[in-house]
């Protein structure tokens, strides 16, 4: 990828129009014209019709919809206890309703990249974030349960084609920048995950009503979406004659990334749902310290995504992902072999800065393994990633009713010597 950026940037150097006319609104152009071998000139320019949006504005407008998207499903998860209260629900009933979050997300995903294969990743990513916004605000009218069970499979739904979508558009952006820059882009739907919880947080404190905060919420974000989609990449190969099935599933060489995304998603799916409770019932931890156990994991994700990409620059995508593993397994072996508060917020740290960056590396690598349709092959490692995600918290529930719940958490040093294990695998594109 750096190889052919840069005898794309050294052929755009040679180009006196380039200089002539800036070098902004014409790269992106040069680009294109690069490839197919035509010198560019002015009096031509006419005839290309309007120019892509040059890629330091796509990346800005990838930033913001991952921020959005963060802060959209956030907005929702701080006000659970809320909606649940509002419904007057017990908790076997909250359970069947997370179950349509959980299927609408699982079933949307094979379909999703089908249809970015056949309409591009722009509009699919256009009409999801609608729809996602869409069903932000009906969690907040849904009168019973059923119906809060169905908004939230079309909320799940959309949020997946979404999920798909901006994660095609930034591979795009990484083969524009000739360089990684994935990483960054989940580092920022980890602060709008931050930011959409702490105004959740202030919202309920102040005794802003669900409705009133889900309403506003999702006005705004489809504002700022709007102006973010003005910026967005044009897919290259959006109406391709033979776009593919519409089914996007696992084959070939996509195997090895989905299984290491199986371990990643299985790890951080445990994380989400017992790693509190580990703290507070094996090392006797405080519910405070407890729920600030997981803020050290989600900080480490932070950081760890923030730092990926310019590790991965200079490491390549199967060290990285060896000593992403390597971070992530000893921290999973300090948290659970040493039962104490002390040891389970250094490990959770590891296990944050360890499991980061394994998916954006991952999806990017996806992309490169099937470099003329992206959007169905990240699909397909999603596909097969969250089926880790859903599994890896009953399976803990699971051990731990047989067993011990510290016996159970073994389950995630083990998630990441497997995913070390088969880093090595990655075939190297």
């Amino acid at each position: 990828m750096r190889n052919e950026a840069d005898a794309q940037d050294s052929r755009a150097a040679d180009r006196p129009a380039d200089r002539a006319e800036g070098r902004r609104g014409d790269r992106a152009e040069g680009r294109s014209g690069a490839r197919a071998g035509a010198t560019v000139t002015t009096m031509a320019a006419p005839d290309r019709g309007p120019a892509p949006a040059p890629p330091r504005r796509a990346r800005v407008a990838v930033c913001a919809v991952f921020f959005l998207t963060g802060a959209a499903f956030a907005t929702w998860a701080a006000r659970v206890p809320a909606v649940r209260e509002g419904l007057g629900l017990s908790a076997g009933q909250l359970a069947v309703a997370l179950i349509g979050l959980s299927g609408g997300a699982f079933l949307g995903l094979p379909l999703v990249g089908g249809l970015v294969a056949r309409h591009g990743s722009r509009p699919v990513l256009c009409t999801g974030m609608a729809a996602y916004l869409v069903a932000l605000a009906g969690l907040a009218f849904a009168p019973n349960l059923p119906l809060l069970t169905l908004t939230l499979a079309v909320f799940a739904c959309s949020n997946t084609a979404v999920d798909v979508a901006m994660n095609t558009q930034g591979v795009m952006v990484e083969r524009a920048y000739g360089r990684a820059v994935l990483g960054g882009f989940h580092a920022m739907f980890s602060l709008g995950g931050i930011t959409g919880a702490l105004a959740g947080s202030l919202a309920a404190a102040k005794g802003v009503g669900v409705t009133a905060h889900f309403t506003a919420t999702a006005l705004v974000l489809c504002v700022a979406a709007g102006v973010a989609a003005l910026a967005l990449l044009p897919d290259e190969r959006a109406a391709e004659e033979d776009p593919g099935p519409l089914f996007a599933l696992p084959s070939g060489a996509l195997w090895v990334p989905g299984l290491v995304a199986f371990c990643a998603l299985m790890g951080e799916g445990v994380m989400n749902d017992w790693g509190a409770v580990y703290l507070h019932d094996v090392t006797g931890a405080s519910p405070g310290a407890a729920g600030a156990g997981f803020a050290v994991f989600s900080a480490g994700m932070v950081i760890g995504r923030l730092s990926s990409d310019r590790i991965r620059a200079r490491t390549g995508t199967v060290r990285f992902t060896l000593g992403c593993a390597l971070v992530a397994a000893f921290g999973g072996a300090v948290s659970v072999s040493v039962p104490v508060p002390g040891a389970g917020f250094a490990g959770y740290a590891l296990l944050g800065l360890g499991m980061a960056s394994v998916i954006p590396v991952v999806f990017s690598h996806a992309a490169q393994v099937g470099p003329e349709r992206p959007g169905p092959a990240i699909a397909a490692v999603s596909a097969v990633g969250y089926v880790g995600f859903l599994a890896g918290p009953p399976l803990i529930g699971g051990i731990a009713e047989a067993a011990h719940l510290r016996v159970a958490m073994l389950v995630l040093p083990a998630l990441m010597v497997t995913m070390a294990l088969l880093a090595p695998r990655l075939r190297r594109v």
